[in-house]
């Protein structure tokens, strides 16, 4: 009969490899410091070198969890657009295999000595002491992997133990329990792990062990599911796609189960190698055909979790690192990149105009569009830097000077549409709902605004005298209708019939900001001009 004891001793070592996972992924991230996500930014280009850098990052981190998790971030962040993240997705499950490769060989044997080097690295290591942690506790992950297995090999021929691991009699229930555990310990490996060891043990054979592993790939999307439930659209596509790509591939060989089972039998090795393997032919397999289809697989996603291309994601959309030698070009470029960063300011006004027309609209996208503004400003700054240090011509330094204080205002205008934005995120929390007039004011001078911007974004960097006068025409029609509803607003809070308060004035006060800044963009472009 399986004892209390056997139960007792199982789980703490099921414990102890999780704490072991966890902790080697996050000591293996700070050692690798920012190169880490540089390392997935820079490889993922192509589908195929993303799932490269997939594959390597978690080989190393052993856990394609922290990978698809952290690719998810990303893509929230904006560092990485969903496109780039399915490679990643792919790869983080053929990276996982290296785990249960790792078992399957017997690495159990060097696991104290490989916390012993850990230890010591940690202590007398110098510059390399920042690898000790990692060290000890890729060794603790496979000392608890030895400790479960020498716990189960006295149960090999256990009645009750057989007795409970025949229940599972069908390919449909052992894929729900690799599903089911992969679920609960958040944690393939640890299905992984414990499959491997059974099979060492004699507990399970292939055919058993193979269903169950695809059943922990089923179990791994979840954490970036629940991750991306509150994140942007192209963050929840990512975490969708994790789920069907695994979902998918089972499928598709749910039908051929038995001769991919007699196939890796075929192969041969003892029984927990061909279980590796077949983890191993699984992952590429699918991978190899997700790859082919990426196209139809990325529309599928779409379909699935709907919504618009909010893909923010932070890279220049005309300027190039080094810039050309050809000056007139170069400048070109700038030229473009600082009318990109007038659409991204135009753009968060109208996310702004959405969060006055729709209180619960969400508000993630207008900080996302705030923080790209950011970088394209210091881009083109970088840029306008490089081009001042060749030898310039008469007026170049003053046009490079213009371009850049063009640019500064589009950074000051994004500035205060976050501003902005932050007054309505804070009314929405208090519980302030905005009376129906004043939203009608705000949204007719914000489109004003929008309008501004956007006909000064068009005619960039110059400025036909027909768009300047109907500018100034629209600046002015700005101020005398701001200072109307200022008086108005006044009047109406005298009376006590402004719910909104100090809330509207506050709005007031930020839009027209925003019309200054507009204005002062228009004016340092016609400077440009005259230089």
């Amino acid at each position: 009969m399986i004892s209390w004891e056997l139960i007792f001793a199982i789980i703490p070592g099921i414990i102890l490899f999780l704490y072991g996972i966890e902790q080697f992924s996050h000591e293996i991230q700070v050692a690798a410091g920012e190169h880490f996500r540089t390392l997935i930014q820079r490889l993922t280009r192509t589908p195929v070198r993303g799932t490269f850098a997939g594959a390597l990052v978690t080989a190393v981190v052993q856990s394609s969890t922290a990978t698809t998790v952290i690719t998810v971030g990303l893509v929230n962040a904006g560092i990485i657009s969903f496109a780039a993240s399915l490679g990643i997705i792919i790869g983080s499950n053929i990276g996982t295999t290296i785990t249960s490769q790792l078992i399957a060989l017997n690495l159990t044997a060097f696991a104290p000595l490989l916390i012993l080097a850990g230890f010591l690295i940690g202590i007398i290591g110098g510059k390399y002491k920042v690898f000790g942690r990692p060290i000890f506790y890729f060794g603790l992950v496979f000392f608890s992997i030895s400790m479960i297995s020498g716990i189960m090999a006295p149960y090999r021929y256990d009645p009750q133990m057989v007795s409970i691991v025949s229940m599972l009699d069908n390919p449909l229930l052992q894929i729900g329990f690799g599903f089911l555990v992969t679920t609960i310990f958040q944690s393939s490996s640890v299905t992984t792990g414990l499959v491997i060891v059974m099979t060492q043990n004699g507990l399970l054979t292939p055919d058993m062990a193979i269903p169950i592993l695809l059943g922990a790939n089923l179990g791994t999307p979840t954490t970036s599911l629940l991750v991306a439930w509150r994140m942007n659209t192209s963050a929840k596509r990512a975490a969708v796609a994790h789920f069907l790509f695994n979902f998918l591939g089972v499928l598709l060989f749910l039908p051929f189960l038995t001769p991919f089972t007699g196939l890796i039998e075929h192969l041969g090795g003892d029984p927990a190698q061909q279980v590796a393997n077949a983890h191993l032919i699984f992952n590429l397999t699918c991978g190899v055909i997700f790859l082919i289809a990426l196209k139809p697989f990325s529309s599928l996603v779409q379909r699935v979790v709907p919504g618009g291309d909010d893909d923010v994601v932070f890279l220049p959309r005309f300027l190039q690192k080094p810039l050309p030698g050809d000056t007139v070009a170069a400048v070109q470029m700038i030229e473009q990149e600082i009318t990109h960063l007038m659409e991204t300011s135009r753009e968060m006004l109208k996310e702004c105009h959405v969060l006055i027309d729709t209180p619960e609209a969400p508000f993630q996208r207008v900080r996302q569009l705030q923080e790209y503004a950011h970088y394209l400003d210091d881009q083109i700054a970088d840029a306008i830097l490089d081009l001042s240090r060749r030898d310039l011509e008469r007026g170049d330094a003053a046009h490079y000077a213009g371009l850049l204080q063009v640019s500064s205002h589009g950074r000051v205008l994004a500035d205060e549409a976050g501003d902005l934005s932050g007054i309505l995120i804070q009314s929405r929390e208090r519980g302030i709902r905005l009376p129906d007039d004043s939203v009608a004011v705000l949204k007719d001078i914000l489109s004003s605004c929008e309008w501004n911007v956007g006909s000064l974004a068009e005619s960039f960097p110059d400025i036909p005298d027909s768009v300047n006068a109907a500018m100034r025409s629209a600046d002015e029609t700005l101020r005398v209708d701001i200072t109307r509803h200022y008086h108005q607003h006044i009047i109406r809070i005298s009376t006590g019939k402004s719910p909104g308060g100090s809330t509207v004035s506050r709005m007031l006060f930020h839009i027209e900001g925003i019309a200054a800044t507009i204005r002062e963009m228009r004016k340092s472009t016609l400077l440009l001009g005259a230089v």
